[in-house]
């Protein structure tokens, strides 16, 4: 299940969408206007906007431009639906940062079929400015990182040209977070391909503010990259799936395959798809080495593969609803995530 926030100042239109995208699976928030849309995109960071352009306060296209401005909110994916149907809107839209454009009166099916298309592409990275020692800055985008480096993809016509062990200053900024965050690193690798230019960075982390740095840089991002901790088969670490109602639940066990800050990884039989191939959202829990908590964290699964073993792998992302203390537990994995990564 997805959450969605729709910005539709029509009621009847509003509830129209929103009956549709309930039942395809989807949990919806509706705003009615553009200036409470960006209140809650920094409040709640759903999985995508829906979005009307002729919003009152702040309208569509308003909205669109400051989230692409912004290096948090920028990762949402938009889709535009609008009245406006002239070539210059939709192409106006999608160079604002839209990922998708519908106009009106738009078919319930087609929307449903852009929304699981764009959903299922994932967030886009975020935007970050690098800048030399004496230099213009330049905005890339964050393609992966590690606990010691990371890749910014830069726009070709727009992007800077630094030699191999020259120094950068890398900064994500955003009003959604509390300051700006301030990586010190080197130029190790570059890569050409039309139309961009990639840039290994390894950061560096010679004292104990730019360690800090650093670790909220990898916390932030790495519920967008492949940044996580695998557990090979000599680690079994058990895993223990709740499905039901608690008066009416059923335990599976399993184990870890990999742990991420966003979500994990788990094995479990293949018979455990008997009880979970109607489920879209279960509790998992767990615990780590070198940490006494017990994990139970509620989590949504994301994909289903079979394994040659016989057994099957779940891919789940955690949930902060039903999850109590989550955010004292997922502090705790990003911590055990980082160390295992260095």
């Amino acid at each position: 299940m997805s959450r969605i926030l729709l910005v539709e100042d029509n009621r009847v239109t509003a509830e129209m969408l929103r009956v549709r995208l309930t039942h395809a699976g989807h949990e919806i928030v509706h705003v009615a206007n553009g200036r409470e849309a960006l209140e809650r995109l920094r409040a709640t960071r759903p999985d995508l906007l829906l979005v009307e352009t002729m919003v009152p306060e702040l309208d569509g296209m308003q909205l669109l431009r400051q989230m692409k401005q912004d290096a948090v909110l920028s990762s949402i994916p938009v889709v535009v639906i609008s009245a406006r149907a002239h070539e210059d809107d939709i192409l106006a839209a999608l160079a604002a940062g839209a990922d998708d454009y519908l106009t009106k009166p738009v078919s319930l099916r087609e929307l449903v079929a852009r929304v699981e298309r764009v959903l299922s592409q994932g967030p886009e990275p975020l935007r970050i400015a690098v800048q030399a020692e004496a230099g213009p800055v330049a905005v890339g985008e964050v393609l992966d990182a590690s606990v010691r480096s990371t890749s910014v993809r830069f726009h070709r016509e727009g992007a800077p040209r630094f030699a191999i062990d020259d120094a950068a200053r890398l900064s994500l900024s955003s009003p959604s977070l509390p300051s700006a965050i301030a990586l010190a690193a080197r130029v190790v690798s570059r890569g050409e391909g039309d139309p961009y230019r990639t840039y290994g960075f390894e950061l560096l982390r010679r004292n104990e503010h730019e360690r800090e740095m650093a670790r909220s840089y990898l916390n932030l991002i790495g519920r967008r990259t492949a940044f996580r901790a695998e557990f090979p088969a000599d680690e079994e670490i058990p895993v223990s799936v709740r499905a039901g109602a608690d008066g009416d639940s059923q335990e599976l066990l399993g184990r870890l395959l990999d742990l991420s800050i966003g979500g994990a990884r788990l094995r479990l039989k293949a018979d455990a798809d008997r009880i979970l191939h109607r489920l879209d959202a279960v509790e998992i829990r767990f615990a780590i080495p070198g940490r006494d908590s017990q994990f139970a964290l509620r989590v949504s699964i994301r994909h289903r593969i079979a394994e040659a073993s016989g057994g099957i792998a779940y891919g789940v992302r955690f949930d902060a609803a039903g999850s109590t203390d989550f955010v004292e537990q997922l502090e705790q994995i990003s911590e055990f995530v980082i160390e295992r990564a260095g």
